[in-house]
């Protein structure tokens, strides 16, 4: 009987180690799941700064093309051509 007990005390203990490990994995898990967050909208955020700032370096390019620059224009045509042909696309599905 004393072996019984002798294991029987073993598995409990075994079981309070098991609980613990598990309740620590949860908080540190909670801990990373926050982190995670917190990373995710600061990634967006400068996804969307560098987005606003790709549309301001056009803006840029474009208003140095119309001020008479010569190393836009090539590149404000192609834009130009673009908006064009979107335009068109649209006006096409419109009359469909």
């Amino acid at each position: 009987m004393g072996s019984q007990q002798n294991i029987i005390a073993s598995l409990e203990a075994n079981i309070e180690q098991l609980l613990e490990r598990y309740e620590f994995l949860q908080k540190e898990n909670q801990i990373l799941s926050n982190s995670n967050f917190v990373l995710q909208q600061t990634n967006k955020g400068l996804e969307d700064e560098i987005s606003f700032y790709k549309e301001q370096l056009q803006v840029l390019k474009i208003a140095k093309t119309i001020g008479g620059s010569e190393g836009y224009k090539k590149d404000t045509k192609a834009k130009i051509d673009f908006l064009v042909a979107e335009i068109d696309q649209c006006i096409k599905e419109l009359n469909t």
